[in-house]
C-alpha cells in the first residue's frame, strides 16, 4: 500500500529509483493498452461506458480519502478506491471490469497532489495490482455472482492486490532510501492494513451482489455505508493526527522546558519535532524555507527557522502549519527564557560599573584553580588617593576613574590574568605562577600603569596603587590566599603606597 511518510529530501533521487518508478508506470500503460485492445477486439462492449459512469467519479473521490493505519509521520495508507474494482468484477465481465478500473485509476492517481514521482508510481502500481487481482478473481469466480465462493474469490483477489501493491511500494522505497527490502516489508501496521483492505473488498462485493439481485435504486443505497466509511476514516485520521501531535507537542514542551542551554534546547526541538510533521523530518536552521518546504520563524537573534518538507496533501499541510506554529511559539519562549537565565547568571558574576568579574566570580575562579592543584599568584590592588578624587571631582569622576583603572589592570595582567573588582577601590588579580618573578613583574606593571595621569571629563587626576602579592602553597584555600595578599597590600600602603610588596 502507499506509505504515509515522505522520504527525506536529498539533493537528488537515485537514478535507479527513477528508472524503477518509471518502469512500473510504463508497465501500467502497457496493461492499459492491452486491455483496451482486447476490449475493442471483442466487439467494444458498450457496458464499459456504463461502468465508467460510476467508477470514474467514485474512484476519484475515494482515492483522496485513504485510511491511515498508523501515525502522522509514518504508517500505511489503506485506499478505498479499489472497492470500485471489486464491485465491477461482481457486476461485469472481467475484461470490462479491468478496462473500467485502469481508465479510472489513471486519472484518479495521476492528478493527485503528490510529487510527480509518487503519482507516476502509484498509477502504475494500481493498474498492475488490479490486473493480477482480476486474473485471480476471474479464475476462481463461480457462474453465479451471489455465491459464497464469489466472495472468497473477491477476497483472494483483494489479498493479491494488497500483496502486489505492498511489495512494489516496498521495493520502490527501499531503492530510493537505500535501505533493505525486508525493513520496508515489515512496516508497522501492514497486517492491520491488509485486514482492513479485505473489509473494503467485501464492501465492494456486497454492493455488486445487491446490484445483481435487487433494483438499481436499492443497489445505489449501498453507497451510503461506503460514504459513511470514508467520512469515518477521514474523521478518525484527523482525530488521530491531532491526538498524536498534541502528545508530541507536550513531550517536546517538557524537554524544551528542561533545557538549560541554547544548543540543548535546539537539539530537543529537532528530536521531538520530527514526530509533529507529516514528513518525519524537521530542522532548525538559519535559512528560511524554500519550495518545496514550509516553516516558521523563531523570535530569536540570530534569526532561525523551523523547516519541514511540504506535505503531499492540503490537509496534512494544514496540520503541519499549526504544529510548526505551536512548536515555534514554544521554542521562541524557551529561547528567551534560556537567554535571560544566562544573562542573569552572567550579571550575578559581573561588576556592573567596570565590567570586571565581581568578588563572587573571583572567589569561584580562585577556588577552581586551587582545586586543580595549580600554583597561582594573587595580587591585591588598592587605589591610593581615590577618595580625594571622588570628593573633589565628584562621584561621576570617581566612577570614570574606576572604569579606566579596570581597563589598565586588564592590559597589565595580560591574557592569562583574571581581574576582578572586589568592591570600592579594591581590585584583585589571579595569575598562573609559571615563572619565578612573573607575578612580581605584573605587580610592578600595575603600579606603573596606575601612576599615569587620568584624563577625566571633570579634569585630570592622579593616583597610585598599593599592591600585595602572594603565591599559593599546599593546603591553601581561597580565603587564606586572599588574606595574605590583603595583608601584603597594607604593608605597601603603610610604606607610603605606590609600590608592591610580596607577602609570606
Amino acid at each position: 500500500m502507499e506509505t504515509a511518510s515522505t522520504p527525506p529530501r536529498g539533493p537528488r533521487r537515485p537514478s535507479t529509483s527513477v528508472l524503477l518508478d518509471g518502469g512500473v508506470f510504463v508497465l501500467g500503460l502497457a496493461v492499459l493498452a492491452g486491455v483496451l485492445h482486447a476490449w475493442w477486439s471483442a466487439g467494444a462492449d458498450p457496458r464499459l461506458t456504463t461502468a465508467l459512469a460510476l467508477s470514474l467519479p467514485l474512484g476519484w473521490v475515494l482515492t483522496r480519502f485513504p485510511l491511515m493505519v498508523t501515525g502522522v509521520a509514518s504508517g500505511i495508507h489503506v485506499p478505498f478506491s479499489p472497492v470500485v474494482l471489486f464491485y465491477l468484477l461482481v457486476v461485469h465481465r472481467p475484461r470490462v471490469a479491468l478496462a473500467a478500473w485502469v481508465l479510472t485509476a489513471l486519472p484518479a492517481y495521476f492528478v493527485d497532489r503528490r510529487p510527480w514521482q509518487s503519482r507516476v508510481f502509484n498509477t502504475g502500481s494500481s493498474i498492475l495490482s488490479g490486473l493480477l487481482a482480476t486474473l485471480v478473481v476471474g479464475s476462481l469466480a463461480p457462474a453465479q455472482p451471489v455465491d459464497p465462493r464469489m466472495l472468497l474469490a473477491v477476497l483472494a483477489g483483494a489479498g493479491t492486490y494488497y500483496a502486489t501493491d505492498t511489495v512494489l511500494s516496498a521495493v520502490s522505497i527501499a531503492v530510493e532510501r537505500r535501505r533493505t527490502l525486508v525493513s520496508e516489508l515489515v512496516e508497522p501496521g501492514a497486517l492491520v492494513g491488509g485486514g482492513l483492505f479485505l473489509l473494503v473488498a467485501a464492501l465492494g462485493y456486497l454492493a455488486g451482489a445487491v446490484r445483481q439481485e435487487m433494483p438499481e435504486w436499492v443497489a445505489a443505497l449501498t453507497l451510503l455505508p461506503s460514504m459513511a466509511v470514508v467520512v469515518a476514516a477521514w474523521a478518525w485520521r484527523r482525530a488521530h493526527q491531532s491526538r498524536r501531535q498534541q502528545r508530541s507537542l507536550f513531550e517536546a514542551a517538557v524537554r524544551i522546558h528542561a533545557a538549560t542551554t541554547v544548543e540543548e534546547l535546539l537539539r530537543a526541538v529537532e528530536a521531538h519535532g520530527t514526530s509533529l510533521v507529516s514528513s518525519g523530518s524537521l530542522e532548525v536552521r538559519s535559512r528560511p524555507p524554500a519550495e518545496p518546504e514550509i516553516g516558521c520563524e523563531l523570535g530569536d537573534d540570530p534569526r532561525r527557522w523551523l523547516v519541514a518538507a511540504r506535505p503531499t496533501s492540503r490537509h496534512a499541510e494544514q496540520f503541519d502549519a499549526v504544529a510548526l506554529a505551536s512548536l515555534g511559539s514554544l521554542t521562541s519562549a524557551a529561547l528567551l527564557r534560556v537567554r535571560l537565565a544566562a544573562e542573569t547568571e552572567r550579571l550575578a558574576l559581573v561588576d556592573p560599573l567596570t565590567g570586571l568579574a565581581n568578588r563572587r566570580a573571583f572567589t569561584t575562579h580562585l577556588e577552581r584553580g586551587l582545586a586543580d592543584g595549580a600554583v597561582v599568584a594573587v595580587l591585591f590592588v588598592d587605589l591610593d588617593g581615590f577618595k580625594a578624587v571622588n570628593d573633589t571631582l565628584g562621584h561621576a569622576a570617581g566612577d570614570e576613574l574606576l572604569a579606566e583603572s579596570a581597563r589598565r589592570l586588564r592590559r597589565a595582567a595580560g591574557v592569562d590574568g583574571f581581574v576582578a573588582r572586589l568592591g570600592g577601590d579594591e581590585f584583585a588579580v589571579v595569575l598562573p605562577d609559571l615563572f619565578p618573578g612573573a607575578a612580581d613583574d605584573t605587580a610592578e606593571a600595575v603600579v606603573q600603569t596606575l601612576r599615569l595621569p587620568f584624563l577625566l571629563e571633570a579634569g585630570p587626576a592622579t593616583i597610585s596603587a598599593s599592591v600585595g602579592v602572594t603565591a599559593s602553597a599546599p593546603g591553601d584555600d581561597a580565603d587564606a590566599l586572599l588574606s595574605r595578599a590583603d595583608a601584603a597590600m597594607y604593608v605597601a600602603k603603610r610604606a607610603g603606597g605606590g609600590r608592591s610588596v610580596l607577602g609570606v
